[in-house]
């Protein structure tokens, strides 16, 4: 069984990803590419999308650190069987002993109530479910891009109304900033889309496992409660 000093290590997971995209970031300075795309991108979406990016990763990190310490939080109780007395009262693995202890003085085991189990797992997930929704909107946004930068592309072409040398090199201009548009927007969007889809599958990853610690944790009590008293049965 594992033991509280066996701590889950999911934020360093995080800080080492992190840390990998930071650098990414610089060399993405160093290199000119984040001046470009503030020049070429006249929209200013792509730079919505970067800011969107970092705040969801740092907001990921959080969770991350969180799932680390319900993690810990639930093996203290798998080993030491008390959880109202040493264990934080907030926790997640807490609150679903306390919720155990209610479905056991009415006469019932744990595994009887397949509502808890949906709580449980309400409740791992929750505060980082809408992570998967924030990346999927990158790539939408990244899309809405797309079709804004070929709006300028197609207006431009419809506003050429002579075959005059200096009007089509106009229109050649306009649509390569069109293009532009088109292309930034949707490079920001789809690449923001994968490194959030990267974080919050860690996320999901921890969160799997916080339910299977838990779980186990209630499955071994019920074995232990009824071999402790063998009268106990379920209630139909």
């Amino acid at each position: 069984m594992a033991t509280p000093a066996q701590s889950a290590r999911y934020f360093l997971y995080w800080l080492a990803f992190f840390g990998l995209l930071l650098f990414a970031f610089t060399l993405f300075v160093w290199f000119g590419v984040l001046a470009l795309f503030i020049e070429q991108d006249s929209s200013r979406l792509s730079l919505v999308i970067l800011v969107g990016l970092l705040i969801a990763s740092l907001h990921a990190g959080y969770r991350a650190y969180k799932i680390d310490d319900e993690i810990n939080q639930a093996r203290v109780i798998a080993i030491s069987h008390t959880p109202h007395e040493r264990t934080d009262r907030s926790s997640i693995a807490s609150e679903y002993r306390l919720l155990i202890d209610k479905a056991v003085s009415n006469g019932r085991l744990p595994t009887d109530s397949a509502n808890l189990g949906v709580y449980l797992e309400k409740r791992v997930h929750e505060g980082h479910a809408n992570g998967w929704f924030i990346a999927d909107l990158m790539i939408k946004l990244g899309l809405l891009g797309t079709v804004i930068g070929f709006i300028f592309m197609l207006s431009s072409v419809a506003q050429l109304e002579t075959t005059d040398l200096n009007a089509a090199k106009l229109m050649l201009t306009q649509m390569s900033g069109g293009m532009r548009i088109a292309l930034f927007t949707t490079l920001a969007g789809l690449s923001s889309g994968l490194i959030l889809g990267a974080q919050y599958q860690l996320l999901d990853h921890g969160a799997d496992r916080l339910f299977g610690i838990i779980v186990s944790t209630t499955e071994t009590e019920e074995i232990r409660t009824s071999q402790s008293n063998p009268a106990f049965t379920r209630t139909e």
